[in-house]
């Protein structure tokens, strides 16, 4: 696995809470002193992840001191598209964007994945291999699917990918929705869609980062498939 900047590890970690609401939009972020402490290394590392983050608009400095989260860091603009299954370009601009981010991320997590990112992807598998037809457990597999494929995207450890797979949640979280729709489907598929993950995991954990990207991409043209037959 190739060695990670430690400013790059810092600024993800920082974001990952962001994302996931550990540190809210206008919180104020630790002083560098106090990360300093927190991750054990020097100010400039601390100074490094924090440009990096003021970089792609996740946080700002204000007068006065201190680093802020910016109030609209989720991106107003992906929660306004709507997915509608009357309307397969919706679809289809979904699934352009995932499969250009998506199987990017399957390699570059093949060669950054720490254990803890692999366990996160084992557990997901895991609530996947368990779902049944009845509408509670069909809540669980949306649930464990988007589940897995943010814990891919962690493991790639660059916060702008990151931030882009958070922003189109709300889109993403309806197309899984669609495709969960109906049982007789969710019966016939489940075992497909499972392996396919487990494909992508095990391509992940054995580090083979070529063979993570072509598993992916298999996957999402075989969802894509399933929900735009016309494609």
């Amino acid at each position: 696995m190739k060695k990670e900047k430690m400013s790059h590890r810092i600024a993800a970690e920082i974001l990952e809470q962001i994302v996931e609401g550990d540190i809210k939009p206008g919180q104020k972020l630790p002083t560098e002193k106090q990360l300093c402490e927190k991750y054990g290394v020097s100010r400039a590392s601390i100074r490094e992840a924090l440009s990096e983050l003021k970089a792609q608009g996740a946080v700002t400095s204000k007068q006065g001191g201190g680093t802020y989260v910016e109030q609209a860091f989720h991106g107003e603009f992906f929660h306004q598209v709507m997915v509608d299954e009357s309307n397969l370009a919706s679809f289809r601009y979904l699934f352009e964007m995932r499969k250009i981010l998506e199987p990017e991320a399957a390699m570059l997590a093949a060669e950054r994945r720490t254990n803890k990112e692999l366990e996160e992807m084992r557990s997901a598998l895991e609530l996947m291999k368990e779902v049944d037809v009845d509408t509670a457990d069909s809540y669980k597999g949306r649930n464990a699917d988007f589940t897995f494929h943010l814990a891919v995207m962690k493991a790639t450890h660059n916060p702008v990918m990151i931030q882009t797979f958070a922003n189109l949640d709300t889109v993403y979280k309806k197309a899984l929705d669609l495709s969960f729709e109906e049982k007789q489907d969710l019966l016939r598929n489940k075992q497909i869609i499972y392996k396919e993950h487990e494909k992508i995991y095990e391509a992940i954990q054995a580090g083979e980062a070529e063979l993570a990207r072509l598993q992916c991409l298999i996957h999402l043209r075989n969802v894509e498939k399933k929900l735009t037959p016309d494609s």
